[in-house]
């Protein structure tokens, strides 16, 4: 099957019901599917979501070869799975999104008029009937990020706790590839932060690489991520890995207020880009944000709608395992 072609299609693409092997399959939501392994194996629950952003093409192209797999019997499921693409509207389209972020309407605002709305209501009821049937998952939210970084693969944390990352998680990150984490609070209405907040995942957002055009140069270059899906997905050991992450946390937030929002940096700077200390930021009106030492920043966008963020500073973590 070409699940990639029928998702640009429509909506009605569908799975087989029952995979090589016999694990079984229920749509829960157009393009959200729940498998259900035959013979259980030791491993968590998984979530795995990509496009909710419609740009960012591949880690959905990673996500269809899973898919792919499974559905040939390359790879036999032995742990409950959540397989979740999710701007639908915005892929087919090429674009970020169509009226409104659907990595923002988790946070349980109501937006009106948006047709990212209904779209974000059926991905949380679809996470919430999983989740009350399968405790103590792991959710991995795969993106990519609109600019260059200086770590090219990096994850979000959402967590409830302010300690130290484990060996456990730097153990997964590694695992996959990912090059540095940010820890963050799980208020941020994303949907990796939801499924913490209001389910207790170990959630993470995965930033893979830039956002590209479909079958722009995918094959490989996140082999990592791939080999540690479906490990997961197998409850196999995962993949070695010689190197562990770097851990930041977020210091603060830019949230721009109004159209007057004017950032200090180049269209072009990348992620991670730092700051000598008390070097403008970034101003709005009469508020300005000064550096202070050792911020770095991520996400840098002014052109976001006023109220919503603009940009993360991070600091690096000191008490995180090394």
């Amino acid at each position: 099957m070409d699940l990639l072609a029928e998702l640009l299609a429509s909506d009605d693409a569908q799975l087989p019901a029952r995979l090589p092997g016999g694990a079984t399959v229920e749509r829960l939501a157009p393009a959200v599917w729940q498998v259900t392994p035959a013979n259980a194996g030791p491993g968590r629950p998984l979530i795995v979501s990509a496009g909710i952003h419609g740009d960012e093409t591949a880690p959905v192209e990673v996500l269809c070869g899973i898919v792919s797999a499974l559905c040939v019997g390359a790879l036999a499921p032995r742990i409950p799975l959540l397989l979740v693409f999710g701007n639908l509207q915005a892929l087919r389209a090429a674009r970020r999104y169509i009226d409104d972020d659907l990595n923002r309407l988790f946070g349980g605002a109501t937006v009106s008029a948006s047709c990212e709305a209904p779209r974000a209501a059926a991905l949380i009821a679809a996470i919430d009937r999983f989740c009350a049937r399968n405790t103590a998952a792991v959710h991995l939210d795969l993106h990519s990020a609109i600019r260059d970084s200086r770590y090219a693969c990096f994850a979000i944390a959402p967590r409830e706790s302010e300690g130290p990352l484990g060996h456990e998680p730097r153990t997964l990150l590694a695992a996959c590839g990912i090059e540095a984490v940010l820890l963050t609070g799980v208020k941020a209405p994303t949907f990796s932060a939801r499924s913490a907040r209001v389910h207790g995942c170990e959630a993470y957002t995965f930033e893979l690489g830039r956002v590209r055009r479909l079958g722009g140069g995918v094959s490989g270059e996140f082999a990592a991520v791939d080999r540690a899906l479906r490990a997961l997905i197998a409850a196999d050991p995962l993949p070695p890995s010689e190197t562990a992450p770097h851990v930041f946390r977020v210091s603060r937030e830019l949230i721009k207020q109004s159209d007057a929002f004017q950032m200090m940096l180049p269209p072009d700077a990348a992620n991670f880009t730092g700051f000598a200390a008390g070097a403008l930021i970034a101003e709005d009106g009469s508020q300005q944000w000064h550096a202070e030492p050792g911020e770095l920043i991520v996400f840098p966008n002014p052109a976001v709608k006023p109220g919503l963020r603009a940009g993360l500073l991070i600091i690096a973590d000191a008490t995180s395992d090394t």
